[in-house]
């Protein structure tokens, strides 16, 4: 028989006459945990201070099912000619979520073509969204990108 749901931290497994606690980390490792979450504020820290300095895009997706699979900017390639880059995302911005890159362009790149490559999660079906955008260093300016696919549903039902 399963012992009964509780709160409290002891109530691990039983070994011999010892009781271990329930803990969210490995017991004895409680240094490695206190300096991973250490880095992680430092990291953090960084990168706040980085937006500061160059200025942070921010692109929010607002859908609630689509992700954002595709960030691409068009740029002159070496011999002059425009194209697009490759993709600036590593993973997908899911639906409601948000992320940021920083503004680390020269001067020319404040006002340049970006496009937003959507997809729906349960099939191949894509959506580009082509809009403008500001990747020039602007410290103390951050820019926000709001992407919103709103896709009509249909409802059947008897009346």
């Amino acid at each position: 028989m399963a012992p009964p749901p509780t709160t409290d931290p002891f109530t691990g497994s039983e070994d011999g006459d010892s009781v271990r606690p329930l803990t969210s980390y490995p017991l004895g490792q409680s240094e490695q945990v206190a300096r991973s979450m250490l880095v992680a504020l430092r990291l953090e820290q960084k990168q706040r201070d980085l937006c500061w300095e160059l200025g942070c895009v921010v692109i929010v997706n607002e859908s609630k099912t689509y992700m954002v699979t595709g960030f691409y900017v068009r740029t002159a390639a070496a011999d002059g000619s425009p194209g697009w880059s490759r993709n600036q995302f590593g993973v997908p911005l899911l639906a409601k979520r948000a992320t940021f890159r920083f503004k680390t362009g020269p001067a020319t790149a404040c006002d340049l073509p970006a496009r937003f490559v959507l997809r729906a999660p349960h099939s191949k079906e894509t959506i580009s969204y082509d809009t403008r955008i500001s990747l020039c260093s602007s410290p103390h300016r951050d820019s926000l990108v709001r992407i919103r696919a709103a896709i009509p549903e249909v409802e059947v039902g008897g009346s």
